[in-house]
């Protein structure tokens, strides 16, 4: 993800961007996503692959991790742009853009190597903050959430209050902080 904050638009002035999480009509999501592509502006939609039957065959879909949301990095000008595309309802600021990124990559490394990465109904705020130890999640935090006999861990994006969650094995967890 972008670091600097500013770039040149085509008069040569430098232009401010800013992070934003664009809250959008149901199902445009991915549609969302390609009109920032198509104006050349950064945006990520985070997603999980869902796998279902559909008359005796698999079929495997990408569906949006967050539904609803796409985060992007804009300009004054490429804001308006995108709320003139009627696919946006309104545009959130982000106050700390250093810890949604932060947030953002856990889940996407996380996406990267676990299988059953889904939605989560909530973010947790209860629980203890654990980071994994060992494997290939080794270092990534979250909140524990209790499953009978199993963990889960919750990735947080906390502007949105929505949370990820994958499987764990308890004894990979240590505390973090």
């Amino acid at each position: 993800m972008p670091g600097d904050a500013a770039d040149y638009g085509a008069d040569g002035l430098p232009r401010l961007r800013r992070w934003y999480v664009l809250y959008v009509k149901p199902r445009t999501e991915k549609k969302a996503a390609a009109f920032l592509a198509g104006y050349r502006c950064f945006g990520h939609l985070p997603v999980y692959v869902r796998i279902t039957r559909v008359q005796r065959r698999k079929v495997r879909r990408e569906l949006p991790l967050f539904p609803g949301y796409v985060f992007a990095r804009l300009s004054a000008e490429e804001r308006m742009k995108m709320l003139r595309t009627n696919l946006v309802v309104r545009t959130i600021s982000v106050a700390r853009p250093r810890e949604m990124i932060h947030q953002l990559r856990q889940i996407a490394h996380a996406a990267r190597g676990a299988a059953d990465l889904r939605p989560a109904p909530q973010m947790y705020k209860v629980g203890d903050l654990v980071r994994i130890k060992y494997g290939p999640m080794r270092g990534i935090t979250g909140y524990v959430k209790r499953e009978g006999a199993k963990a889960a861990l919750c990735l947080n994006v906390e502007i949105l209050g929505a949370a990820a969650e994958m499987s764990v094995d308890p004894s990979d967890l240590e505390p973090a902080g």
